[in-house]
């Protein structure tokens, strides 16, 4: 950093910090004066986070659970704060890492022998992660592609049990098409199978046309044996094709949009010939009225769950405490309620470890009490990228210098099977129906390192290709740093610790390398990658740590497994070793589907809403 920067960045930390010492000074002036009296809220259901499961939690509970009310609680701010970049596709690089939808989450550096030669240490150098802090969570800021995994995935989740069939994939489908509202102009029959029509998340096929050089990456697939998919939520996964995306009449369709919107529609009183009680609208009274419907607050943070401490060998959830406007603040489950976190693979760990649930040394070394011990924030799945980037010999011919409003820059994919020796795959590899290769072919600059480093307002043209491994071995871990619950945990991705997903990745690489050598791009384009060299393997190994990024795909940290086997919630999202506590989002997955997360998570969560509904009912 260069000392005129530096000199910026301390005085905007120093404005910055005087500030917020004024607005702290106000706070403590107000609560003085005491001109608010802090009462005692209920909600039948606590839902902690706005993101794509709480949005459907909250809308398929409010309206399938008769007479309750539901709190929702986010710590980022409303969508509308950023309805421009949000809205539009083309922005969705910046949405993604603004400081004001973002939780700007950074992983740790890790050390670790090498593969190709483990008598040398190599390095992970600790990224960016990006993670939505805003009403509809990621779904709000991703890349908007819809995929869900394959068949395999999800019959491994169900292969833990017998009271594990439910998510097998017969039933995942089932959530799928009722989530899902695709609007896929003359649909076939083949199609109409694995699709819904009538969900509240609209799914469209890409509104432009692509670019001409993407056209030709397609010839190159197809010449090179890759057969064509125009539907890779279907009967098979691989080959190559243009994705769907979460939009509706080319602007991005989030999770709030569809699910959170159509929740705060309701708002009823129950019973209705009773008044409700002005002074206490969400107290529990026999005789007064309840408001049935969904609250949600922004910019709440939450810091721990609640427990019963007169049942303390139990573990009873009976609320929560939030900061919120200054203050820290207590709202309780009435009878028959659940607290639901549904934080997100990096938060819901978090929360669980504060409140007592997680590693035994973890918590004790952050001086927090033990209430149950479990594997939280370990089987830390993701889905690491890296990509090869080429410049294009022909001026203005992609849309690096010609914008497309709706479209991300991610609209032609590919999956195939890489080759486990980290040669080229074959025609085999591209046949194969159980690939682990998801591969992007984009005119934008993806690669993180080059896009920090690009200079502002100029635009080379360039073909990009991303490989992402879809079904690592690898896994991470996480853990708190402190047990200040607004520190960050610490992140650890242990990318590439397994030979497996280095040689893969090489695979794919050197398949990337191969499709830009081929004609027309290496011809009518002059396409010239930034990898011509020949490289050895450990060439390759160094490329690759260099390069590392993730997808954003973080899941499993709170693990749906038998407690024997690693869990941390059973079959119906209970957390072991405690009352009235569940976990719905992608911290439960036993094992990371094959495909970006965003819809995986939606049909968790509308699962988890029939789950919930059928305990709800059973109780006393």
């Amino acid at each position: 950093m260069s000392l005129d920067l530096k000199t910026k960045l301390d005085k905007e930390l120093k404005d910055d910090a005087e500030i917020r010492n004024l607005w702290l000074e106000g706070i403590h002036n107000r609560d003085h004066r005491q001109t608010f009296k802090k009462i005692n809220e209920f909600y039948d259901f606590i839902i902690v986070g706005a993101g794509t499961a709480g949005c459907v939690l909250a809308r398929e509970l409010i309206y399938n659970i008769p007479n309750i009310n539901i709190l929702v609680l986010e710590a980022g701010p409303p969508n509308i704060q950023v309805n421009d970049i949000m809205r539009s596709p083309c922005a969705y690089p910046s949405v993604s890492r603004t400081i004001e939808t973002d939780w700007g989450y950074y992983t740790e550096n890790q050390k670790m022998p090498g593969i190709v030669d483990p008598t040398k240490e190599v390095l992970n150098k600790g990224i960016n992660y990006s993670r939505g802090k805003v009403i509809g969570g990621c779904s709000t800021v991703n890349a908007m592609i819809y995929t869900r995994g394959q068949k395999a995935d999800y019959d491994l989740w169900a292969a833990q049990g017998p009271e594990y069939k439910i998510w097998d994939y017969d039933h995942c489908l089932e959530a799928y098409k009722a989530v899902e509202n695709n609007t896929r102009k003359s649909p076939d029959e083949e199609f109409k199978k694995y699709h819904g029509f009538n969900g509240l998340l609209y799914v469209q096929d890409g509104q432009n046309d692509f670019d001409d050089i993407i056209k030709d990456v397609i010839k190159v697939a197809k010449n090179l044996g890759i057969p064509y998919n125009n539907d890779f939520n279907g009967v098979r996964q691989n080959g190559v094709g243009r994705y769907q995306h979460t939009m509706k009449d080319g602007k991005r369709f989030s999770l709030a949009d569809g699910y959170l919107t159509d929740a705060l529609k309701k708002v009823e009183t129950y019973p209705p010939s009773k008044p409700f009680d002005i002074g206490s609208p969400h107290g529990l009274s026999d005789n007064a009225a309840k408001f049935v419907a969904v609250n949600v607050k922004s910019f709440a943070h939450m810091l721990n769950i609640i427990w019963d401490e007169e049942k303390k060998d139990e573990n009873v959830a009976i609320g929560v405490k939030y900061f919120y406007d200054g203050r820290v603040h207590k709202s309780f489950i009435a009878p028959k309620g659940e607290v639901i976190i549904c934080g997100g693979a990096f938060n819901s760990p978090q929360i669980l470890m504060l409140s007592g649930i997680g590693p035994k040394n973890n918590l004790e070394e952050n001086n927090i009490k033990v209430r149950k011990e479990l594997p939280v924030g370990r089987n830390l799945f993701d889905h690491p990228s890296c990509c090869i980037t080429a410049k294009v010999s022909v001026p203005n011919s992609t849309s690096t210098s010609q914008l497309h409003y709706s479209s991300s820059g991610l609209e032609l994919g590919m999956f195939y099977k890489g080759d486990i020796k980290g040669k080229v795959p074959s025609q085999e590899h591209f046949l194969d129906e159980r690939p682990d290769i998801q591969f992007h072919a984009s005119t934008n600059l993806l690669d993180p390192v080059a896009r920090a480093n690009a200079k502002s307002g100029k635009k080379n043209d360039v073909l990009t290709l991303v490989s992402t491994l879809n079904l690592p071995s690898s896994v991470g871990h996480l853990e708190l740093r402190s047990s200040n619950p607004f520190i960050h945990p610490k992140i650890f991705l242990n990318y590439y610790e397994k030979p497996d997903d280095l040689y893969l990745m090489m695979s794919s690489l050197k398949l990337s390398r191969e499709i830009f050598k081929q004609p027309p791009l290496s011809t009518v384009w002059g396409v010239e990658s930034d990898v011509d060299k020949e490289m050895s393997d450990e060439d390759w190994e160094h490329y690759i740590r260099k390069k590392a990024f993730s997808s954003s795909h973080a899941c499993g940290t709170v693990k749906m497994a038998p407690e024997s086997k690693g869990g941390c919630v059973n079959h119906r999202l209970q957390v072991y070793g405690t009352k009235n506590l569940r976990v719905v989002d992608a911290s439960i997955f036993p094992t990371i589907p094959a495909g970006n997360l965003n819809a995986p998570t939606a049909m968790v969560a509308w699962k988890a809403s029939i789950l919930i509904e059928e305990d709800y009912k059973n109780k006393a």
